[in-house]
């Protein structure tokens, strides 16, 4: 596996440097030990330094001791920057918490990204989830684009979209990707598909299912473009 230029590893880096920009600045209306935050940051970095140039196999590299601690320390970071009731959010504050949230789900699911073997797709980088579209309205303030609601079993998700063709009941692919926001409304991921089997809901939907637009959208997330 070439893990020094994997997509799935260099996503997580990003994660990683978001996490740590986002935790330093703060301004959260609650308490967080920044300290405490921050080494588990570094920690994280430091393991997916070493396993970026370890060159092993994907099953190998799952479950490594590198891989395992980038999942777990995500996880204890959840545990200390997201509350159990989340208060009411401004503007920016809730972007702020959006990417934190994105960038902590990339790193808690590496493991199971990195399972999906050893070639490097693009599309392998983010978790992409069959989703039912529940709503659909036209944004206010735009003239084409739509603010849809689409549920993935017990995750729902607000997705901004420019496809008219986006109807309520049907399953489509949802990449989750960094959160944009349009007009202010967070679009927490991107339609990735056309309409696929229902059967999907809440699992990941294969490549072959998946629109070209994903896979460009990765490269520029890496690329920071």
């Amino acid at each position: 596996m070439d893990t020094a230029n994997d997509y799935r590893i260099l996503v997580a880096e990003k994660a990683v440097a978001l996490l740590d920009r986002r935790i330093r600045q703060w301004g959260m209306p609650w308490p967080v030990n920044k300290q405490r935050a921050l080494t588990l940051v570094d920690e994280a970095r430091k393991m997916l330094l070493k396993a970026k140039y370890s060159f092993l196999p994907s099953r190998d590299l799952a479950e490594s001791e590198e891989i395992r601690r980038v999942a777990e320390n995500a996880k204890s970071l959840a545990s200390m920057i997201i509350p159990e009731m989340l208060p009411k959010l401004d503007g920016s504050r809730r972007m702020a918490f959006a990417e934190m949230r994105w960038a902590l789900s990339i790193l808690a699911g590496l493991p199971a990204r990195i399972l999906l073997g050893d070639a490097n797709h693009p599309e392998y980088a983010v978790d992409v989830v069959g989703v039912e579209v529940t709503r659909v309205e036209r944004l206010e303030g735009s003239d084409n684009l739509y603010v849809t609601r689409a549920s993935a079993g017990k995750a729902a998700f607000t997705i901004v979209t420019n496809l008219a063709d986006v109807k309520p009941g049907q399953v489509r692919a949802a990449a989750i990707l960094p959160p944009v926001e349009f007009h202010s409304v967070i679009s927490e991921a991107m339609y990735s598909s056309d309409p696929i089997d229902p059967a999907y809901v809440g699992r990941r939907v294969p490549r072959r299912l998946l629109h070209p637009d994903l896979r460009a959208a990765v490269i520029r997330l890496v690329s920071g473009r």
